[in-house]
């Protein structure tokens, strides 16, 4: 029989913490463990974890979503679990989420998701998703069908089977956060394994927190988002036509911060500037504290 481990990255957010715990206690299907990979939070989590006796507790540094997951994947890969159901401390599975993604049709070894839903309108998705024929918007634009092939929002109800893990590795820790996700979901599917939401498998979770833009200072998170793309970019259309795409698309997304009418867009057109650069001369040693223009936002508005 599948054991399946659980795998929940946290950092800060122990009230977020608790709540999703809860949800996985209250599963129709329970997994074989809970695994937590705690990243050197610092608002009582680490306490809290330590008192309970249900959930395999690993500690590190911040290393991001990317190290977090990393190191949770490699972990219960290693323990010899057939499937890893991965999420972020935030999400809200249903009773019946793991349930259903397991009597979902068999494709084999591959990735199957729950559907990501606003937790504060249940009625559209956390995460929007563009592709060329459609626009996933509404909850109702993913449970039109069983499944739905190449979309998928990772780490928010993620399954994954070990052999895919065996195939394609762990996520890349260099990423950190923000662009991890899909370089993880693209080089599944450059490697010809199914990656599909499961329309029945639901999970809630807060709205895409950069959808109307990202107020300074946090919008240094779109330093990743930008950097972390021509890896994309480079896995759906290989190294040389990815990296000049990402290039033409770098130049034009960092100019159109000039043009845009948000608060500074000044501060914005350095920092996607700033982005494409070190991933053009793959510079992926960043943290948050030695961004440029981080940096001088900081100064400037002491």
């Amino acid at each position: 029989m599948e054991r399946i481990a659980t795998l929940i990255v946290t950092y800060n957010r122990l009230s977020d913490l608790k709540k999703c715990l809860g949800s996985l206690h209250a599963q129709t299907h329970q997994s074989d463990a809970i695994y937590v990979i705690n990243n050197g939070s610092t608002d009582g989590t680490h306490e809290w974890l330590n008192e309970r006796s249900d959930v395999i507790v690993v500690t590190q540094p911040n290393l991001g979503g990317a190290g977090g997951f990393a190191t949770g994947i490699a972990r219960t890969f290693d323990d010899g679990y057939d499937r890893i159901w991965c999420m972020d401390d935030d999400c809200l599975p249903e009773p019946q989420a793991l349930e259903n993604l397991l009597a979902s049709p068999n494709l084999g070894p591959c990735i199957k998701n729950c559907v990501s839903i606003n937790i504060e309108d249940k009625a559209e998705l956390a995460f929007y998703v563009d592709r060329p024929n459609q626009l996933y918007r509404q909850v109702a634009d993913i449970t039109k069908v069983d499944l739905v092939y190449g979309v998928a929002s990772f780490f928010n109800g993620t399954l994954i089977s070990s052999e895919v893990v065996r195939a394609i590795g762990i996520p890349d820790e260099k990423l950190f956060i923000w662009g991890d996700e899909l370089e993880y979901m693209t080089r599944a599917l450059k490697m010809n394994f199914p990656v599909v939401t499961v329309s029945t498998a639901l999970l809630f979770h807060p709205p895409s927190v950069d959808r109307d833009g990202i107020p300074w200072p946090g919008a240094w998170k779109n330093y990743y988002r930008v950097r972390n793309e021509r890896r994309v970019f480079q896995n759906n259309h290989g190294d040389k036509y990815g990296f000049i795409m990402f290039l033409v698309w770098s130049m034009r997304a960092t100019l159109e911060q000039l043009t845009s009418k948000r608060k500074n867009r000044f501060y914005n057109f350095l920092l996607y500037a700033e982005a494409a650069l070190d991933s053009l001369v793959n510079n992926f040693r960043k943290r948050p504290e030695t961004i440029l223009t981080l940096r001088l936002y900081r100064y400037m508005h002491k």
